[in-house]
């Protein structure tokens, strides 16, 4: 195998571990939330008793899960996007072209989140939670996290997806 071929081989073992991570924590914190959830309002309503600290951890699971639940939705090509546009045009060069254009102008709103996202995290190091001995800058870790998450899967969805657009038959 060719040293190019070694790298790209190495890549997609990345790119699987990557994705298989994803979806294991957005399944995880998925869960949480709904058992933890369910299990708070069946004490506060049956037993009238309150979980004080189940609603934040509630609030955190739910932040983290936006995030890498986004990034998990860049893979699919899910996000909300006006490709009115693009479904109009019939040649599948340009259409693909605009494609790509509109995901890295998603690629660059992202690099530009990057600098007030550690701000952020900066600005809460010293923030606990009301009910929890966590801080705040745990919690919107988060943000640059799924950054980089949802960057590495437009790099690895990107292409694929706009292959898929290129191979399409004219109908």
């Amino acid at each position: 195998m060719t040293e190019k071929g070694d790298i790209l081989s190495m890549f997609k073992k990345i790119d699987i571990f990557v994705e298989n991570f994803q979806v294991s924590v957005s399944y995880f914190l998925f869960l949480l939330i709904v058992v933890l959830g369910s299990i708070a309002v069946f004490s506060r309503f049956i037993f009238n008793l309150s979980i004080i600290w189940a609603e934040e951890v509630l609030r955190f699971s739910c932040i983290w899960l936006v995030f890498v639940g986004s990034a998990l939705t860049v893979r699919k090509d899910g996000h909300v996007s006006i490709d009115i546009l693009q479904e109009a045009l019939k040649n599948s060069k340009i259409k693909a072209f605009f494609y790509v254009i509109s995901r890295l102008i998603g690629v660059f709103f992202l690099i530009c989140l990057i600098p007030p996202s550690f701000e952020l995290i900066a600005k809460t190091r010293n923030s606990m939670a009301a009910s929890l001995p966590l801080r705040f800058s745990y919690v919107y870790a988060a943000v640059p996290v799924g950054i980089f998450m949802m960057l590495w899967s437009y790099l690895t969805a990107l292409p694929q997806s706009t292959l898929k657009i290129l191979n399409e038959r004219k109908q």
